[in-house]
C-alpha cells in the first residue's frame, strides 16, 4: 500500500481471508484520496483477485464518515469530481470483485460509509450504530453508491434516506435491508462468515458473484445462470462430485 490510510492483514486457510482496517480513526475514517487507492489497489492485486473473502473494518469509533470534507474543501471542482468518482469505482469495484466482501460496522456508517459498506456483499452491524446520508443537510449530494442502497434498500428507502432527514440505528438499517446481520461483534461475525466463505470453491463463490453483479431478467438471466453452471461443471471439484454421484446415487 501507498499510504498508512488503511491497514492490511492476511489471514491463511484454505483461501485467505484479508483483514482491510480503515485507519484514519482521528478522522472518523473519513475516505481520503489515499484510501480510495489504496482499496483499489489490494482489490486490484494478486493476492486481492485469489483471497477467500475480504473484510473491512474502521478502527476507533465508527467505521467510516463517508468522504473528508476538510480535503473537498481544499479542491477545485475538477478535483473534487475526480475524487467522487474515483469513490465510484471503488463501489463498483466491490461489486464486480471475484470474492466476497463483509463490512463490519460499529459506531456509525455515514454517508460515504453507508454506501460503502452497501457495496459490500454481507454487511454486519451493531444494533446501536447510526446510519444516515447526511449530505442534502449541508447542501452536497450523495455523489456516489446509491446503486448500491438501491439495490439494498429499493428505490423509495433509498430516495427518503437520500434525502437525509433519517438516522437509521443498525438494527432499523438491517429492517431496511442495509445490514445482513445484527451483533454485538461485528469483526467476530464478520471473520467467522469470512471463513466459511474462505472453505468455499474460490470460482464457484466468483460465478455467484458475477450472476448478481448485473441486474438480469427473464431469459438473459437464465442464460447467464446457465453459462455460468456449464463452466462451473468444468471444475475439478464438480468432476469429483458427479464421480461421487455416479458411484453412489447420492452425495453421502
Amino acid at each position: 500500500m501507498n499510504s498508512q490510510d488503511i491497514r492490511v492483514e492476511v489471514h491463511p486457510g484454505p483461501g485467505d481471508v484479508i483483514l482491510l482496517r480503515l485507519s484514519r480513526p482521528q478522522q472518523r475514517n473519513a475516505m481520503s484520496v489515499a484510501i480510495v487507492a489504496d482499496v483499489l489497489n489490494l482489490l486490484g492485486s494478486t493476492a486481492g483477485q485469489a483471497a477467500g473473502a475480504i473484510v473491512i473494518v474502521g478502527e476507533g469509533r465508527g467505521f467510516c464518515a463517508g468522504s473528508d470534507l476538510t480535503a473537498l474543501a481544499g479542491m477545485d471542482m475538477p478535483e473534487r469530481s475526480v475524487f467522487e468518482a474515483d469513490c465510484g469505482r471503488l463501489a463498483r469495484a466491490l461489486t464486480a470483485h471475484p470474492c466476497p466482501v463483509i463490512a463490519a460496522v460499529h459506531g456509525f456508517a455515514i454517508g460515504g460509509g453507508l454506501t460503502l459498506a452497501a457495496a459490500c456483499d454481507i454487511v454486519v452491524s451493531t444494533a446501536d450504530a447510526k446510519w444516515s446520508l447526511p449530505e442534502v443537510q449541508i447542501g452536497l449530494f450523495p455523489a456516489w453508491g446509491l446503486e448500491a442502497v438501491t439495490m439494498r434498500a429499493g428505490r423509495t428507502r433509498a430516495r427518503r434516506l437520500s434525502f437525509g432527514i433519517d438516522t437509521l440505528s443498525g438494527a432499523e438499517a438491517a429492517e431496511a435491508g442495509l445490514v445482513d446481520l445484527v451483533a454485538d461483534d461485528p469483526l467476530g461475525e464478520a471473520m467467522a462468515i469470512a471463513g466459511r466463505f474462505a472453505a468455499l470453491p474460490l470460482g464457484q463463490v466468483a460465478a455467484v458473484k458475477n450472476y448478481f453483479a448485473v441486474e438480469r431478467q427473464g431469459e438473459e438471466a437464465d442464460r447467464h445462470a446457465n453459462r455460468l453452471f456449464i463452466a462451473a461443471c468444468d471444475s475439478d471439484q464438480a468432476r469429483v462430485s458427479f464421480q461421487r454421484f455416479g458411484r453412489n446415487g447420492s452425495p453421502s
